[in-house]
């Protein structure tokens, strides 16, 4: 059984975004063959639930052959030098059942939510737009810029605003790389406009707990990307003309997102909903961003896409000659 770490990871260079984008969108293809195939959630909570949860999300992928889980925690500390969450991807090979790979799974998740967001602005945006604005400045957000910015050819302006000022700017400054190679512009707001109309394309990636985003924020020709849990109000959402998600049935039985509670209490607002998967089949340019309409993308997270980024980190490590990843045999018994 392997053993992966973080740095193996970045090793295996699957955290380039075109290497990552590529394999999260002949995922979704495999999703809608039935051959990428998740179960549902399962999630334990060790006492109060307000105390933190456990969850075990597992998935198989047919074609790569491989079998596994994602296995994480959500604890709130108040130490803020300890991740909020502490993933790990479990591999084992589909014929035999035999475990195959441990690997750190934050930064799994990191270029998950990234890639998929690049497939949904790959599919909705069409490379037209020239402004994004981002709502936040943590691991996720920071991971939404570098993934996206490849995909959007056309971007000028980066704008970014975050609860503390000090934040954004250095997300900013730790992207100066990517955007400064392109002439992109970048601007810090302190505090959060009325209207987001100094934008085409806003992306929700923060941890609030209490929606900040509402249908004010939003104007006719706006592609707004929910990735955080509660970023935006039932409202807004009501407001869009057509809803993209990665899976929209395996939230509605207790994800917290937003657009899932609202799914909860009013059932019909399946009716705007289209999975990315239909789309990259059958593209429909009545669901890609226009002037005359609003379109919202939801990133549920399915863990097909944590264990196809961990599969193919694993492989492309397996193939470099220097690399040097821990392996540990778990039945050989000690002498």
């Amino acid at each position: 059984m392997y053993f992966v770490s973080r740095e193996s990871i970045k090793q295996s260079g699957i955290t380039d975004p075109l290497v990552a984008q590529r394999l999260i969108e002949r995922t979704f293809s495999q999703k809608a063959q039935g051959t990428a195939v998740g179960a549902q959630e399962v999630a334990m909570a060790a006492g109060a639930r307000e105390a933190g949860a456990f969850y075990s999300l597992p998935a198989y992928l047919a074609e790569e052959g491989v079998a596994g889980l994602k296995w994480t925690s959500h604890v709130p500390h108040s130490d803020p030098s300890i991740p909020y969450t502490h993933p790990v991807v479990v591999l084992n090979e589909l014929a035999t059942g035999r475990p195959l790979a441990l690997l750190e799974g934050e930064l799994i998740s990191g270029l998950r939510t990234g890639a998929v967001s690049a497939t949904a602005i790959k599919t909705l945006e069409r490379s037209k737009a020239s402004s994004l604005f981002l709502c936040g400045s943590g691991f996720q957000a920071s991971h939404q810029l570098r993934s996206i910015v490849p995909f959007m050819p056309e971007l000028k302006e980066v704008h970014v605003w975050s609860r503390t000022m000090q934040h954004a700017e250095k997300l900013i400054e730790n992207h100066a790389d990517i955007l400064g190679k392109r002439g992109i512009r970048s601007r810090v707001h302190t505090s959060l406009p009325e209207r987001l109309d100094c934008a085409e394309v806003v992306v929700g990636a923060t941890s609030a707990s209490t929606p900040y985003l509402h249908a004010d924020h939003f104007v006719q020709g706006h592609l707004y990307l929910h990735i955080g849990m509660r970023d935006i109000d039932v409202e807004a959402i009501e407001s869009f003309d057509h809803i993209v998600c990665d899976d929209y049935e395996a939230g509605i039985p207790s994800s917290s997102q937003s657009l899932f509670g609202l799914a909860r209490k009013t059932p019909e607002i399946g009716g705007k909903v289209t999975l990315l998967e239909t789309l990259l089949a059958e593209p429909n340019p009545a669901i890609q961003r226009h002037s005359d309409r609003k379109i919202m993308f939801n990133a549920f997270g399915l863990s097909i896409f944590d264990l196809v980024l961990a599969h193919g980190a694993l492989q492309r490590l397996l193939k470099q000659p220097e690399s040097n990843v821990g392996q540990f045999d778990l039945s050989k018994e000690r002498s």
